[in-house]
């Protein structure tokens, strides 16, 4: 009697409901998963920046309970003023500086710890490692002592070779700089450490195959290793530049509050400035979105770039 049921057309149409609904179940899983990660980002991430969005169209200064609704004014103020564009300017200088310092140089230390032998690799790979897990706050008090221009190092060496040091926190010339040496000299670390890490992953046969050839150490490194190293140079130079922006907002905070007469100001410290100073927080949130979307348009080229060295190694 079972196995008649069991044939019939009702129960054929019943199993095969069961095993639908056990295969959507199972499609589901992975979303399941992801849930509370993307409640965490969509209370702290994307609503935030949706309520940033909305208050760029208001006027108000965070203490009155009321909000003035005036639509595109503060972006167009925003555009028209003097501040942002040179905000703008200084924080391209910065990105340049920065990239400079957290590409390039880390670049060259790596490469020249590869080539070391014996425990002393290990040492510099620590001492150049440091950087990286000192504070912000206590990178910058330790440069604030190194650019000190009466009695501070970098002066001190200078003059030693004969070189009157500039005021470098002072003098609008030199603030951007200076500023961005500190930037530059926290992340360096991280930056070393990625290098080093692509060096040694590089095969050797390559490099001893150029060797066998008779190239020589800058032959090998501009025709073997650099071009194996394209895919950490561009996730390095790219992530720099993301970064760039938001290295140096505790060194312009802490040492120059964007002194002298603005010379020192990024985009990030504007919005802090707007924001927590002046408390005009329709502004400050219409600065914030004006950025977000640029750096959205860099991240997605960023991340176009490295998916197509992916393609092409």
């Amino acid at each position: 009697m079972e196995r008649v049921l069991a044939d019939t057309p009702v129960a054929s149409e019943s199993g095969k409901e069961a095993r639908a609904s056990r295969r959507a179940l199972a499609g589901l899983g992975p979303y399941a998963y992801l849930l509370p990660v993307l409640a965490i980002l969509g209370v702290f991430v994307y609503w935030p920046l949706v309520q940033t969005a909305i208050l760029s169209l208001y006027e108000w200064n965070r203490v009155s309970p009321a909000k003035t609704y005036i639509g595109g004014r503060n972006y167009a103020e925003l555009f028209g003023s003097r501040d942002f564009r040179l905000a703008v300017w200084n924080t391209l200088q910065y990105m340049f500086w920065i990239l400079l310092g957290k590409g390039a140089l880390p670049l060259i230390a790596a490469w020249a710890v590869a080539e070391i032998t014996g425990p002393w690799h290990r040492v510099y790979r620590g001492v150049l490692f440091v950087p990286a897990v000192v504070s912000a706050a206590v990178a910058s008090l330790l440069w604030l002592w190194i650019l000190n221009p009466i009695g501070g190092v970098l002066n001190g060496l200078l003059q030693v070779f004969g070189i009157q040091g500039p005021m470098w926190l002072s003098d609008p010339h030199w603030v951007v700089v200076a500023l961005s040496a500190v930037g530059a000299w926290k992340g360096f670390g991280l930056s070393f450490i990625l290098y080093l890490a692509g060096l040694v992953n590089i095969p050797q046969e390559y490099v001893e195959a150029a060797r066998v050839d008779g190239a020589g150490r800058w032959q090998i490194f501009w025709r073997v290793t650099w071009p194996l190293l394209m895919p950490t140079t561009v996730f390095v130079t790219l992530t720099s530049a993301l970064e760039a922006v938001q290295d140096v907002f505790v060194p312009i905070q802490m040492l120059t509050q964007g002194g002298p007469n603005q010379a020192s100001t990024n985009l990030v410290y504007l919005i802090w400035e707007q924001g927590f100073q002046f408390f005009r927080t329709g502004m400050a949130s219409a600065t914030s979105v004006v950025v977000f979307v640029a750096f959205l348009v860099l991240a997605v080229w960023q991340i176009r770039v490295i998916d197509r060295r992916l393609r092409e190694e």
